[in-house]
Order: C-alpha cells, then structure tokens, then sequence
C-alpha cells in the first residue's frame, strides 16, 4: 500500500541486534570453537606438507622425532575440541600453543634439514598467543624465545657444541617473528578497543532507539516517518488507530485512492496526491492542515503538519509527518457557532419589531425634546441590529458589501462625534486629522461599522487620561484609515490571533475591558471584503495602531 496514512511494516528495534553480532564475531565465540579455529591452520598446514612429503620424500615419515612432532600437532587438536574449558582457568587456552611449539620443534629437527623453512610454522602459535588474553609484553618474549628455543634446540638439549656461525644463524627467524608478535598484539589491542567502543555506541543507541521508541508511541499524536521514496519507516501505535479509520468496511486490502481520507468539508475525498504524506514526499512542508479520517459517527479531524528530513549537505532524505486529533475542537467550535447562530435569530425578532415601532412613535411625535431621546434610542437599536446581524454572519462565515461612491471623511467625522461621549467619561481626548476630499467606493454602513469598532476599542484601551488619535487620508492607491492609542499594547505572540473570532488578549482580560472578542474580527472581515487590509502595530506598555486601507 502507497505510504499515506498507512504503513506496510512498522520499525521496530531489536535491543539485542548488536549482541548477535558480536557473538558472530572471533572473540564473541565459545573458547572451544576459539581454540579450535586458532589451532586449525597450523594443522591445515601440517596436513599438507605431510602429503607434500608423501609425494616428495616418503622416508622422512619413518623418522620418529619428525612423527612424534606431527602427532603432538594434532593431538593438540584433539586436545582443543575435548578439554571441558568451561571449568578450566582462562589461562589454560595458552597452553596449547605453547605446546606447539614443542610440536614443531620436533618436526624441525626431525627433517634435519630436508625440509628448509619448517620453523616458520612457529607463525601459527605466534598470531595465536598475539590474539588471546595474554599480556602483550609477555606474548612478545614467548615469540621471540619460542623460534630461538627451537632453532638453538641442537645447542641446548642435543649436547652439539655450539658455534659462533650456528647461534647468529638461526636468530632471523625468531626476530621476524618479535616483529611479527609486535604487529599482531597491536592490531588485536586496537580492534578491541574498537569493538568496545563500538560495542558501547551500539548500546548507547539502541538505549536511545528504545527511549525514542517509547516516548513517540506514549504521545497522543500519530506520526509517520518516510524516506525519500515515500516508503514507510516508522509509524507509531497512535497512528496505527487513525490509520484503522481510514479504511474502508468493504475492502479488504484497500489502495491509497479507496482510503477513507476527506477535506474540511467532512464529504469531499481528497486526491491521492494531496493527501498529508504524499504531499511530505513531494517535498512540501506545511502545518495545521485539517483532513477527516473515515466516515460516519467514527470520523474524526486531524491537523496535520509535516516537515522535511534533510543530511548535513542539504540533501532531502524523507519526511515526519505528524496526525493531531482535533475533533473536539472542531465539535466545539460548531457548537459555539451554532449557539451564536440560535442567540442571534432570536435577538434578531424582537430587536426589529423595536426599531418598526419606533419608527412609527417617531413619525407621529411632534415633542422634539422626547423625539430626540427616541432617536438615540433608534440609533442605538439600530447598531445593536446590525452587531447581532455580525454575530449572525460570524457563525456562518459571511459578511457581505454594496460598494457606493461617497466621502469617507462624513464617515469618520459621525463616528469620533458618536465616540466623545465615552471618551469624556475615561478623560479620553479623541483627535481627528483628516483630509478634505476622501472620496471613494465603499459600502457606507459596513465602512462606518468598522470604523465604529476601531475607534471604540481605542477609547477602551487608551490610558485614562489619554489621548485618540485619529488620521483619514487618500493615496494613489485608496483610502486609508489610522486610530491610534497610547494604551496598554499587544504582543507579537497576541497580535497574531488577534483578529480570530471571541479572541481577547491576556492585557484585556486583567483589565477587564468590556467585550466579546468580535470587533476586530468583524472589521477584518468588512477589509477583506472590500478587497482591503488590516492592520496593527504595537509595543506593549506603549499602545496601538490600527489602520483600514482600501482601494479606491
């Protein structure tokens, strides 16, 4: 199955891999099978040269030192394969090539010269004592005075008068053979020192793999690693239960198309190669994607978000992609518009019926004093209308504009006017600096709405006394709309939600300013719609400015 929300194997670690490797290796072995490689090529050899003899010259055999030399070597490997080494002293193993040296000393005088370089099988027992456990220093004397040993046996044991020529003779072997000692402990000592080392930073990792391990499959979050072909590396157990969603009822061995994987819309099936893994294999990096897995009551969102593996040259070698479950954000979510939606159409009703009778009251009044209550009265009716008329929107994502050529500047006057009031209550001086001619296309109740709302907040989070400042001007390209306080300001982390619906900063919520978290939303969404911008600028401690520009 292509790699998406599925995984044909999961990585799994093997905490002891590296064990089995090791005892794959020499010294990993059971010191039986150590002794018996370590005695074999020294008897492979003798084996031969006993056929070359054979062929060569077949009265050597009869000679009964050269036989009992011959004989010691593969009795020694016999010895190897039946000594219970299991309760003997680890020191014992060294017995064996110390005997073979007598071994070949035996056959080396036994040829009596017939068969020239003989002693150089001393090699054997040589590299064997220089890979055992044995002190180097001492491994060193032995591979020096073994070949002497056997070269000056004549001298020593045979009671043959020694000569000047017959002791300095004999003595390139046993130095070759230091040379070669010194060499062999050398490259044993360092290949230890190796495989400890190894040995430590395999189990340091897999420790590390085995904590990775644990820590991704505890988290409540599917996540999938890929290579840069797409296929599957790790999946976690989390994942494992979204990816059962996905699948569907009928299908047995479902491919990446039949999968249960839909867009926000919970009913569009999204294309194969727009799907969150697939798209992570095609390089791309985003964050906070929604996608429904599987259908029915079971169907669940995820927020999905995925980023790229890359080598120290740059180089891509595949993907985390990371499955968040959000469903009862989004259930919330639905509820908390639903309720608006409901508290809206209801408030709607009897706030019309308000504003028709009002009307009426109006049209018949001849009191002007009374007249002129009731039209605050109105005007306030109206703006609570068109606030619930918002709310109502705001649930259903909508909010719509009939541009007309008017002045921008009428706008902005009748709200700092409609806004004193407030602001003398806070000792708020409220200052307006506009230029005489901003004429343009814009929705003139949806414009004044937003404007309202820029300069209400404002006079909200302004210092008390403080001061509003105001600033309507024409570019080349539109009309643009600045208010500025000197109150408490927003941060860079609050400054990003801040125009997200019922979103009200942490600076607002201790000071108790009055508000829902709309206003701003709102007044985003009258820009947009008007193909213009929102935006703010502030230093925290320091005040705000907020500035609406549309196109002409």
């Amino acid at each position: 199955m292509p790699a998406d929300l599925s995984a044909d194997h999961t990585a799994t670690m093997e905490p002891n891999g590296w064990r089995r490797t090791v005892e794959r290796e020499f010294f990993g072995l059971p010191r039986v099978h150590r002794a018996l490689l370590s005695q074999a090529p020294l008897a492979i050899t003798t084996l031969v040269v006993v056929i070359f003899l054979v062929l060569i010259d077949p009265a050597l055999i009869t000679n009964v030192l050269f036989v009992l030399g011959l004989g010691g070597v593969f009795l020694l490997v016999g010895a190897a394969a039946l000594l219970r080494w299991k309760i003997l002293p680890d020191w014992f193993i060294w017995v064996i090539p110390l005997a073979d040296f007598i071994a070949i000393g035996a056959m080396v005088h036994g040829a009596n010269q017939s068969l020239s370089g003989l002693s150089l099988l001393s090699v054997f027992p040589v590299l064997w004592l220089a890979w055992s456990d044995m002190p180097p220093k001492f491994t060193r004397i032995i591979a020096f005075v073994g070949p002497l040993t056997i070269a000056w046996a004549p001298f020593l044991f045979g009671g043959v008068e020694p000569s000047r020529a017959g002791l300095i003779k004999p003595l390139l072997i046993p130095i070759i053979m230091l040379g070669l000692a010194t060499a062999a402990t050398v490259v044993t000592k360092s290949l230890q020192v190796q495989a400890e080392r190894l040995s430590a930073a395999t189990g340091e990792a897999q420790l590390r793999a085995s904590q990775l391990d644990s820590i991704i499959n505890v988290a409540e979050v599917g996540v999938v690693v890929v290579d840069g072909g797409g296929h599957d590396l790790l999946m976690n157990k989390y994942q494992q239960a979204i990816h059962s969603l996905a699948l569907p009822a009928a299908a047995a061995d479902p491919s990446e198309a039949e999968l249960l994987v839909f867009g926000p819309d919970r009913l569009t099936r999204v294309p194969s190669e727009e799907r969150p893994v697939r798209r992570a294999v095609n390089g791309e990096e985003y964050s906070g994607e929604l996608y429904w897995i599987g259908s029915g009551s079971g169907q669940r969102a995820m927020s999905t978000s995925a980023r790229q593996i890359v080598d120290e040259y740059g180089a891509r070698q595949g993907a985390v992609v990371v499955f968040h479950d959000v469903s009862e954000v989004m259930e919330a979510v639905a509820a908390q518009e639903d309720f608006v939606a409901s508290v809206s159409h209801e408030l709607r009703t009897p706030l019309t019926s308000i504003l028709g009778y009002l009307e009426l009251v109006l049209d018949d009044l001849d009191d002007d004093v009374v007249a002129s209550y009731l039209k605050i009265v109105s005007r306030n009716a109206e703006r609570l209308l068109r606030l619930v008329n918002d709310l109502l929107g705001s649930a259903r994502d909508a909010m719509t504009v009939t541009p007309q050529v008017g002045d921008l500047k009428a706008i902005l006057v009748s709200a700092v006017d409609a806004a004193r009031p407030r602001a003398e209550q806070r000792s708020v001086r409220i200052h307006l600096d506009v230029e005489s001619d901003m004429l343009g296309s814009f929705d003139r109740v949806r414009m004044g709405q937003a404007i309202d709302n820029l300069i209400s907040n404002a006079v909200k989070f302004a210092s008390s006394p403080g001061v509003v400042e105001v600033v309507g001007k024409a570019t080349t390209t539109g009309l643009s709309v600045s208010v500025r306080d000197d109150g408490l300001g927003i941060s860079p982390e609050e400054q990003v939600k801040l125009f997200t619906r019922f979103y009200r900063s942490e600076s607002a919520r201790q000071a108790a300013v009055p508000g829902v978290g709309l206003g701003l939303a709102i007044t985003k969404t009258i820009a947009d719609a008007h193909g213009g911008v929102l935006t703010v600028a502030s230093t925290v401690g320091e005040g705000s400015t907020f500035t609406l520009s549309i196109p002409h």
